[in-house]
């Protein structure tokens, strides 16, 4: 279904569920009941199918690519052969919504009247950092100064997120959830960078210094990965909190 459809559909369900007081969801996804992991589970897949390119009747954003802003890394000290500060503008995360695989999705209570433990677990196998980027540093006594666009592949990333989000009564007389915590680990395989505009594009010398930074992709993701984990949290929570702006928590599953 095409976006203009989903908007049609979107404004129509708003319309009807404010008539009859029903909660509808956004087509094809439907109600689970509160135990049902696999359909919940489904459910989310749905969304991220269905929805990557966001949901404008509700206004709520795209999660691909998800937007990450400016990310601001420093790496290495005054003693070390490797340094730099790294700025990366206009960040983006592609392929986490067609590529990743959900795992597991847990924690849904029915009881309101204490924060819901959210966990869930996620695997992907590429995923896509890109940003114009601005850098200023040295690899053993070469200066590097410069700046372009980059792209930052990650392998085989596992993930483990933790939601903590509070039930709140609101003046429509439905209990909605307030996220007051969202914080991932992840582990990656593998990483790589490619940069355009090193040295001016002096082959030699790009060449070698992306090698250099591919070979000690271990050392650098310690100063690396945390900030895109930190921003792409920053993002999915934004996106999740507006949905949960949406729905009623306690219209939201079927009774059992």
């Amino acid at each position: 279904m095409s976006n203009g459809k989903h908007f049609i559909w979107l404004t129509v369900a708003v319309a009807l569920g404010a008539a009859v007081g029903a909660v509808i969801l956004p087509s094809p996804m439907s109600h689970c009941t509160l135990h049902d992991e696999a359909c919940i589970m489904e459910q989310a897949k749905i969304y991220f199918r269905a929805f990557k390119y966001g949901i404008p009747a509700w206004n709520i954003p795209s999660v691909e690519p998800l937007q990450l802003g400016t990310l601001r890394i420093k790496s290495g000290g005054a003693s070390d052969s490797m340094q730099f500060n790294l700025i990366m503008r206009n960040t983006t995360l592609h392929h986490f919504s067609d590529r990743a695989t959900l795992k597991s999705l847990k924690g849904f209570s029915a009881d309101l009247t204490k924060p819901l433990k959210l966990i869930w677990i996620v695997s992907s196998p590429d995923i896509e950092v890109r940003a114009n980027y601005e850098v200023d540093g040295k690899l053993l006594i070469l200066p590097i100064v410069s700046k372009g666009t980059m792209v930052i592949n990650l392998s085989q990333m596992q993930s483990r997120t933790r939601i903590t989000a509070l039930p709140e009564n609101r003046q429509d007389g439905h209990s909605y959830l307030k996220i007051t915590d969202y914080r991932t680990v992840a582990k990656v395989s593998s990483g790589s960078f490619n940069m355009s505009n090193l040295f001016d594009d002096n082959a030699d010398l790009r060449d070698s210094t992306l090698k250099v930074l591919n070979d000690e992709w271990s050392a650098l993701s310690a100063d690396i990965q945390p900030k895109i984990l930190e921003a792409a949290d920053r993002a999915c929570r934004t996106v999740l909190q507006m949905l949960f702006d949406k729905i009623p928590y306690d219209e939201f599953f079927l009774k059992e």
